[in-house]
């Protein structure tokens, strides 16, 4: 993936942007109890990657939150990799 940096960091935002419809769409478009099967799986799908790959992922979203503008979004992309399980702690 080497040849290819932007594609790690394109698909994380796209992983994190759907994550966060998940947590924050109204139960009037989405149920509840598929969101949160739906945000279950994405942190199953995470927690198969090696411990180097989880580092990584981890990076990159304190790099992606840095330069978030919204608070809110920069709040949850912070805290994304710990609420995924692939960091033990919310400072990574």
């Amino acid at each position: 993936m080497s040849e290819h940096p932007q594609l790690v960091t394109q698909l994380l935002r796209a992983v994190v942007a759907y994550t966060w419809f998940f947590e924050t769409c109204d139960e009037t478009v989405l149920d509840d109890d598929t969101a949160l099967k739906q945000q279950e799986y994405a942190g199953y799908l995470l927690n198969r990657l090696s411990d180097a790959d989880k580092q990584r992922v981890a990076d990159e979203l304190a790099i992606l939150a840095a330069s978030e503008t919204d608070p809110a979004y920069r709040k949850f992309v912070k805290a994304f990799a710990f609420a995924m399980g692939l960091v033990e702690s919310e400072e990574g």
